[in-house]
């Protein structure tokens, strides 16, 4: 008789699915056949090898003693070698170089036999996939043998739905039968035939993963054959997800909210990365591993590529890792501006930015490296590695792959090769660019300063540090992106072109191809400061307003956060969102001049000369008679800033400006005075709701021709015109226009009055007590994306994308409407949501899910797609800001100080009316409410500080000043206690 536990034939099975945060845990109940069925999965953690384990336990549950023949693993494996193109493309083709080796030793290993491209260049592959296979029994571990032909067991069902020669033949027959290792897609199925007592258990044991070449896992096998050693991997895959964890450790009135703290940072760590410091103690280069791109196996279209070596890390996109990284400094302060260097760097001189972050990298100087080779005894196969970029991970697995003897532990080799270092952020242009990234360079910018506001000055005005990216890819001007349509319509295409002659110098380059020159790009690579860099950025998206001065233009092809609006680009659109930004942006640059004072600041050339070009139109734009109009100034402005990337096409010319920080203050506050005239003309034109997107129509245009008087035409042979004139057209709402206004808003009681005109919107869904993403787009054209045809509900359509909407509640939060917001929590939060409608772990964050505007009712409320969701970054914010305030530390005359201001409700304390959590990840902080206050409406009473192993200090208030304060973001105090009341 043939039983397969979870098989959709086996219907008497009682199933369910337990998920942890580093585990997975299947069960399968038949009373028929008197056996439970527990399948348990995890990583191997800390090894030099990658490997899924896989561990089935079967138990005879009934009272007679059963002969079993158990047949377990994968019924097909993709060889090492196939991407996934090939597979769906030309799976069939490619059985031609598929192979297993190594299967008389029980662990087949399953690669391509060679490079499958169809190129003069062919390269061997060593790399591989492995499977291995053991049972324990009589206290020794046997590893099983293994079907590798999966004809041997399915016969001619290549559905390989159900294995009929495995049921129609004895075990011990079909593992006697020769089996084919080439030219087929392989398996991976280890057998084993035991009786089975009643009430006793059997174990299988199967490990699943990469290695870079055979001889790793042969070096490894016998080690890895041992049932002690799983259990101690199990219990360690635990221990590294509570640990990863206890820098957000909260214990409140619900078990639900703490664990769901716990899930969403670690979703976080996964996407964004965990820094680690490496290298010299004193002065640690910050790495993050872990990273990778976002979603799960749902999300089919993502990539996902995490390097199979130690200290790994992926690849991600340029706005997720930004935002998932924003909380770092919070939980691991000496992090310190690491990441706001990061991605600042990685801005272009166009303002625009890569969209691909491929990691950190390191290189290390000639002369350094006779004393790292020192450490290991055959010098010259570590050699090679050290002349090139390289990570710690890729350090360590060559290593390993060719048996280097060490004469320090492996740990103490990566630091002293990275104390010599140094560091590079890579990056690589990806698709396009959008218009949204930079506006969370401030998010980071302010979360440091949170943290660390005594360093402000030295952040923003300290040495020149910061690069800018370099990318053959350059927007074009308008008169090389506006075409005539067949349809006689005016859009924009084309607008990101590759420059072939900046391509070849980029290339050319023998060491940090990807940053900017001077003397054109032939030069030295050139460093501003953080503030210089800001400034830049600020003047470039002032110069990218819109014909009416209302949203930041989408120009270079992509829209922003939203890019399910993939047409508006061609359509002219713009983005109220990213002006409300610039508007933050302005302030935060005028308050830092007004702290810093009388000085300078050393602007590129070019950047100096646009800012001039500016101004002055600016000037001429607010002259009371005979001023500019709207369409003189866009297009006056817009040539400016054409001219301007002419000008540093390939690079700066070296030289700089200084520009009395005064002065440009004052053209700030002119600038800061065009963007809210423009916001107000907008939410006007919305009949006082924040808009969000505009289209603008074509009215009037002029071919462009060249000197034969013959129009000029792009590719697709479309004419190139120019516009002389515009109308607008506002989109529907959505929530996006609000959350951005709302981070800009004067006061709690303007907040609160947006918050109103929200939940009246058609933002608000009623039946489900959510955040819309948009209102309908029904009346709107097709050409706007792709989101006018999702379905409704779904995907992003009027759906509640999880992402935006707690962007909202996090501006909520921000802005002191503390009721409003947790009000608006316990509806949209996954841990107060109903499991059974939300249909997955309340534990886990999802994509979106689906409104009430979705045609099926049934779909309400259920959440799909990605759990390593943007929602995480946003979650974190309002966890920080929950339990420490907005601004923790502070200056008061000059010193360090910092108060806790924990906005807590009362339904959230537990049973003795406390709530703990951990603050900059090492100090834990318990708040005592027993008259069970909401907090923001009471002052704390008093404060008590416990350092380590010293006597308490208790303080009268909630102010901690010098010098607890710096002792607290120093970490030598273990426990704070608040009281209230």
């Amino acid at each position: 008789m043939l039983y397969e536990p979870f098989a959709p034939w086996s219907r008497d099975d009682a199933t369910c699915l337990m998920v942890d945060m580093n585990e997975l845990q299947l069960q399968a109940r038949s009373a028929q056949h008197g056996l439970q069925t527990d399948v348990v999965y995890f990583t191997l953690t800390g090894e030099p090898l990658a490997g899924l384990v896989r561990m089935v336990t079967v138990t005879n549950t009934g009272t007679a003693s059963l002969p079993l023949e158990i047949l377990d693993g994968l019924p097909r494996v993709i060889p090492f070698g196939v991407d996934n193109r090939g597979l769906k493309e030309i799976g069939r083709t490619l059985e031609a170089w598929m192979a297993v080796f190594n299967l008389e030793q029980r662990t087949p290993f399953y690669r391509l036999q060679a490079s499958a491209g169809d190129s003069a260049e062919v390269s061997a592959i060593r790399a591989g996939h492995f499977s291995l296979a053991f049972a324990a029994q009589d206290g020794d571990a046997q590893v099983l043998p293994v079907i590798v032909d999966p004809q041997v067991a399915f016969g001619h069902d290549t559905s390989l739905y159900r294995p009929d020669r495995f049921a129609l033949y004895p075990l011990t027959e079909l593992m006697a039968q020769p089996q084919v290792t080439q030219g087929r897609t392989p398996c991976a199925l280890s057998g084993l035939s035991l009786q089975l007592a009643p009430g006793a258990a059997q174990t299988l044991v199967s490990i699943t993963g990469h290695v870079g070449d055979i001889g790793v896992l042969q070096g490894h096998q016998d080690r890895l054959v041992d049932m002690a050693y799983i259990q101690r991997q199990r219990a360690t895959a635990r221990e590294l997800a509570l640990k990863l964890t206890d820098a957000v450790a909260t214990r409140s009135g619900s078990p639900q909210f703490d664990a769901y703290c716990r899930q969403t940072f670690l979703d976080n760590v996964l996407r964004g990365g965990w820094p680690v410091l490496l290298g010299d103690p004193e002065h640690p280069h910050v790495y993050a591993i872990y990273s990778r791109k976002h979603g799960d196996l749902e999300r089919d279209y993502n990539a996902f590529c995490l390097a199979a070596e130690p200290y790994s890390q992926g690849n991600g996109n340029y706005r997720d890792v930004n935002q998932n990284r924003r909380s770092d400094v919070f939980f691991h302060p000496a992090i310190g501006d690491t990441t706001i260097l990061d991605f600042l760097g990685l801005i272009q001189a166009d303002g625009y930015n890569p969209l691909v972050v491929e990691g950190v990298r390191f290189t290390l100087a000639p002369e350094h490296q006779a004393a790292v080779l020192a450490l290991v005894e055959q010098p010259e196969r570590l050699q090679p590695l050290l002349a090139q970029p390289f990570t710690p991970g890729s350090l360590l697995r060559t290593v390993d792959d060719h048996q280097i003897s060490l004469k320090v532990a492996p740990d103490s080799l990566v630091d002293a090769v990275l104390a010599h270092a140094e560091r590079h952020m890579e990056a690589s242009f990806g698709e396009g660019f959008w218009i949204d990234h930079w506006t969370y360079i401030l998010d980071l910018i302010e979360a440091y300063l949170a943290v660390y506001p005594d360093r402000q000055d030295e952040l923003l005005f300290g040495r020149p540090v910061v690069p800018y990216f370099d990318s053959p890819a350059l927007v074009q001007p308008r008169s090389r992106k506006v075409v005539l349509t067949a349809e006689g319509k005016v859009r924009q295409y084309g607008a990101v072109a590759e420059d072939e002659e900046k391509a070849a110098m980029i290339a050319a380059r023998q060491e940090l191809p990807n940053l900017l020159r001077t003397a054109h790009g032939r030069g030295q690579v050139f460093r501003t400061t953080v503030f210089a860099k800001l400034a830049g950025l600020a003047l470039l998206k002032f110069a990218s307003l819109d014909p009416l001065g209302m949203g930041v233009e989408m120009e270079a092809g992509k829209p922003g956060w939203y890019d399910a609006l993939n047409g508006l680009p061609g359509l002219f659109g713009s983005s109220l969102a990213e002006t409300y930004e610039l508007q933050r942006l302005l302030h935060f640059l005028l308050a830092a001049i007004d702290q810093h004072g009388d000085d300078t600041v050393e602007l590129p050339i070019e950047a100096a000369g646009l800012l001039h070009d500016v101004a002055e139109r600016l000037d001429l734009h607010y002259v009371a008679n005979g001023g500019d109009d709207d369409f003189s100034y866009w297009d006056g402005v817009a040539s400016a800033r054409e001219r301007y990337r002419a000008r540093v096409r390939l690079g700066f010319d070296g030289t700089t400006c200084e520009v009395p920080l005064a002065e440009l203050a004052q053209s700030l506050h002119l600038f800061l005075r065009k963007v809210k005239h423009g916001i107000r003309r907008a939410v006007a034109l919305n009949r006082g709701v924040p808009p969000t997107y505009f289209t603008y129509e074509v009215t009037g245009y002029e071919p462009i021709l060249d000197a034969a008087g013959q129009p000029l035409r792009d590719a697709a042979r479309r004419p190139f015109v120019k516009a002389t004139s515009f109308q607008p057209h506002v989109l529907p709402l959505f929530l996006e226009g609000p959350t951005r206004a709302m981070k800009v808003a004067e006061d709690a009681a303007s907040a609160r009055a947006l918050h109103q005109q929200v939940r009246q919107s058609a933002l608000f869904d009623h039946q489900l007590g959510m955040f819309k993403v948009n209102a309908s787009l029904a009346a709107d054209s097709h050409e706007i994306g792709r989101a006018r045809a999702f379905t409704p509900g779904w995907l992003e359509n009027e759906s509640i994308w999880l992402h935006m909407e707690a962007k909202y509640l996090l501006e909520l939060l921000k802005a002191g409407l503390y009721a409003e917001f947790f009000a608006a929590m316990r509806q949209a939060l996954p841990p107060f949501l109903a499991a059974e409608v939300y249909g997955r772990s309340p534990l886990e964050n999802s994509s979106f899910i689906v409104s009430s505007a979705h045609p099926d009712p049934t779909l309400h409320g259920r959440g799909f797609v990605a759990r390593l969701s943007g929602v995480t970054a946003e979650f974190l914010s309002m966890w920080t800001t929950m339990m420490a305030g907005r601004q923790p530390f502070f200056l008061q005359d000059g010193q360090l100080h910092l108060a806790l201001q924990p906005a807590l409700p009362a339904w959230l304390f537990d049973e003795q009316n406390q709530m703990s959590f951990r603050f900059l990840g090492h100090t834990t902080v318990t708040v005592h409410n027993p008259a069970r206050l909401d907090t923001w409406q009471a002052s704390p009473s008093r404060t008590v500080l416990t350092p380590a192993n010293r006597a308490a200090l208790e303080l009268p208030d909630a102010l901690i000043g010098p010098p607890y304060a710096e002792m607290v973001r120093s970490g030598q105090f273990e426990t704070i206690h608040i009281y209230f009341g």
